[in-house]
């Protein structure tokens, strides 16, 4: 992933010798025909984030309520809340956390608030557990964290510490009615998940188990001196040994699972899982925020004290859910089982410094369409296939105090071959670049800027996904120290699927 500029050169080198072809009509050219209707044109985006810390986590601070709050203020329709496991946090999360959720949503009717947990995972790392809006759901997450945490020391017993307890724990939540969601944390940091672990998980739990962070929290870190996203560490005795040194560093803000074309990510969609990416901020403390906590209250009072006293030094990684990181998406309607839905079907994608505030993609076929997350099914080998993307760039700055401007985006498409021999298997040879596209060149849609890229003689099932920048690299850059998150910014799509007969 070397770093170099986009050019004219570029964009037909990249466009030639591939399956598919520019549109006749040109990048911008007609994108609906013979009466396709967009699979966009119903529903509503709702922005948010599924991984949010409060004072019941040992690193944490703010209140419940605060953070729906900081959620709210920075462009959120939903969220998660989601503490960290601990030796009793199964009661606290029963007894004192969930009344002041419920008091949260009252006070902010206009936000969907979900009641989650970072499940520490048996053998591996973190992962949102997501459960839908009931009466139930407090106990159910006390329940399951109760039996499958790793850190939890509630039930008589050793604590569940092995990758047949993961399994096990996944099974559990697959059980459930209605289904939560589960989706792992900054996966490749310390290279804990395995690729064997990940596959396992999408084999014990197909209704549930919906991927991982495409892009972690922590984004704030290098604005006072840390690796970018947390991402600084190197292989440990629990790490698997087929990942590489650079697999524990950022690339343009994401997870090398993500960023690498071919790598983990695009081997498990290339066996077909459904298996998607999200953002969020692993909201903890803001990075300007220099209060010092008490954490030795969480283990008399279920919560950390923030005091009076302030420190010397900014040392704090996170931004305000919503402030930089936005998982979008595309829902039947405002409600949360609509949200779980969106986001158990893929259709959804991942933004950095709202560089874009929409991502319509779809492929489309003999009338028929199909959305991020969605499958297309030819009825024979040789159809030809158009892939539309439309995106909406924010007309108004950013957090950051920043009006960001797409530079170009990429389409990457991949074989779908079934499944690896190996379970270990981290690439998917398959895949390219299939054609980068100035965003000079779009078309004009109104607020979108729109591309269009055909697939002529389609004979094998695949998958596309997309993603974009407002810098003229033509891939992600390993995170050096010195990064500005707010110049460097990234979207990335969820796939959608062609499939052929057999």
């Amino acid at each position: 992933m070397h770093e170099s500029k986009v050019s004219r050169r570029t964009l037909l080198a990249r466009a030639a010798g591939v399956a598919g072809t520019l549109s006749s009509a040109g990048i911008g050219g007609a994108f609906l025909l013979r009466g396709e209707r967009s699979p966009y044109a119903g529903g509503v985006w709702l922005a948010g984030d599924h991984h949010i810390h409060t004072k019941h986590s040992a690193d944490g601070q703010y209140e419940i309520e605060q953070q729906v709050a900081h959620a709210a203020a920075h462009g959120l329709h939903w969220c998660v809340i989601t503490d960290h496991g601990s030796r009793n946090h199964d009661k606290v999360a029963l007894e004192q956390a969930y009344p002041a959720l419920a008091a949260a949503r009252r006070k902010h009717p206009g936000m969907i608030v979900f009641q989650g947990l970072e499940w520490n995972i048996p053998a591996a790392e973190h992962g949102s557990v997501i459960l839908p809006v009931t009466d139930g759901e407090a106990r159910r997450i006390a329940e399951f964290e109760a039996r499958y945490d790793e850190r939890n020391q509630s039930r008589e017993g050793t604590p569940a510490n092995t990758e047949a307890d993961a399994v096990a724990g996944v099974k559990y939540l697959q059980g459930l009615t209605p289904k939560p969601v589960f989706i792992a944390h900054h996966p490749a940091r310390r290279g804990l998940d395995s690729p064997h672990e990940l596959r396992a998980w999408s084999d014990a739990g197909p209704d549930v188990t919906r991927g991982f962070e495409g892009t972690p929290g922590h984004q704030a870190a290098t604005l006072v001196g840390k690796a970018r996203g947390a991402y600084g560490g190197k292989p440990s005795a629990g790490s698997f040994p087929g990942y590489p040194a650079e697999s524990y560093r950022t690339w343009g803000g994401y997870d090398w699972y993500v960023s690498e074309v071919g790598g983990v990510w695009d081997s498990l969609l290339g066996e077909g899982r459904p298996w998607y990416i999200t953002a969020n901020s692993d909201s903890h403390r803001h990075f300007r925020d220099r209060t010092v906590v008490d954490a030795t209250t969480l283990a008399t009072t279920g919560a950390v004290t923030p005091t009076d006293r302030k420190a010397d030094e900014a040392t704090n990684s996170d931004f305000h859910p919503g402030e930089y990181t936005k998982t979008w998406v595309h829902a039947a309607h405002r409600a949360p089982r609509a949200v779980l839905e969106a986001m158990r079907s893929g259709n959804m994608f991942t933004v950095l410094g709202d560089l874009v505030d929409r991502c319509e993609l779809f492929a489309a076929a003999d009338g028929r369409t199909a959305p991020m997350g969605g499958t297309l099914r030819l009825d024979r080998a040789g159809r030809e296939v158009t892939l539309t993307l439309r995106v909406r760039v924010p007309p108004r700055p950013n957090f950051g105090g920043k009006r960001p401007v797409l530079h170009h985006v990429d389409i990457i498409a991949g074989d779908v071959r079934g499944r690896a021999a190996d379970p270990d298997t981290m690439k998917n040879p398959h895949t390219r670049v299939a054609v980068t596209l100035a965003a000079s060149e779009a078309r004009r849609e109104g607020e979108y800027l729109a591309f269009s890229y055909r697939f002529p003689d389609v004979r094998r099932s695949f998958y596309a996904r997309v993603r974009g920048t407002n810098t003229a690299v033509t891939a992600p850059r390993q995170d050096g120290p010195g990064v500005n998150p707010w110049d460097d910014l990234w979207f990335y799509s969820n796939p959608v699927t062609v499939r052929v007969p057999e």
